[in-house]
């Protein structure tokens, strides 16, 4: 019997309440007022708070598009709060500012040559994009899911999806394989769990991140509220979320959500220690 262990790929922190993480693999969060230039490789920064990608990269994205009505989501499941929704990811261009959204917060405020550190952006982008398609697809048993925040829709203004956009986050549904134990639990057994019918799930949230400027008005705390209640709906009993020890607002938010530390870890770098923390439903 093993203890499971989570592939170190999705070993991401979280940006959260104004903090700016500082490992390789952190999530991320946008910042509003930067804007892709189509005609270099860098960023150029934009009044309007756009964000557009390279034309190279992306085709048939609708960047101009206007946000989802209330009348197209009138099927999905969605929490309410203040001046925001929180949903699963409905469009393309929903997950491509969900990148967008992580590369930015990821070399927030870090030095470095400018033209190297918008070259790396770009490529995280491009990789995040089609990584997030292919894992929404669903595969190898799991649910996966990425969860915005957005402006409410309001009738006396018009959005676009770039703009609406001001938080993400990952949260998928696993099957234990067979002899491993939830993360966190060290239990042994003689011989293997050989029962099919009834294989355990359990839930796994990463990439928590905000836009800039809209910190600290509990938008991150609400997508994490809404997978919860997603993942009881799913019959899950456990979600468990890594944070990085030096993370203090991340981790006083989990904690605040009755989050419980369950192991120490290091990250997929050996750079940094984290927490794995598990909510128990």
């Amino acid at each position: 019997m093993s203890t499971i262990s989570f592939p170190r790929t999705n070993f991401f922190t979280y940006a959260c309440n104004g903090s700016s993480p500082r490992h390789k693999l952190h999530s991320i969060s946008l910042t509003p007022n930067t804007k892709m230039n189509t005609k270099s490789i860098g960023l150029v920064r934009k009044e309007d708070h756009s964000v557009l990608p390279r034309t190279s990269l992306i085709t048939h994205l609708k960047f101009n598009s206007l946000e989802p009505s209330d009348e197209d989501l009138f099927h999905e499941k969605k929490l309410v709060f203040g001046n925001y929704v929180a949903r699963q990811a409905v469009r393309d261009e929903e997950l491509w500012v969900a990148a967008y959204l992580r590369a930015e917060t990821h070399w927030e405020d870090q030095p470095g040559d400018e033209r190297l550190i918008e070259h790396l952006k770009m490529d995280f982008i491009e990789r995040e994009f089609n990584s997030l398609k292919m894992r929404c697809r669903g595969q190898f048993g799991q649910i996966n899911k990425c969860v915005v925040a957005v402006c409410k829709p309001d009738l006396n203004v018009q959005r676009t999806v770039i703009k609406s956009v001001v938080g993400t986050l990952d949260i998928s549904i696993r099957h234990l394989l067979h002899g491993e134990t939830f993360p966190g639990q060290h239990k042994k057994y003689r011989f293997p769990i050989i029962n099919t019918k009834n294989l355990q799930k359990y839930a796994y949230i990463s990439n928590l991140c905000t836009r800039k400027s809209a910190r600290r008005q509990g938008i991150g705390s609400n997508m994490m509220r809404f997978v919860i209640e997603f993942a009881k709906l799913s019959g899950i009993k456990s979600v468990y979320v890594h944070v990085c020890r030096d993370n203090k607002p991340a981790f006083n938010l989990y904690r605040k959500l009755n989050f419980e530390v369950v192991e120490m870890a290091n990250s997929a770098l050996e750079e940094e220690q984290m927490y794995l923390l598990c909510y128990k439903a």
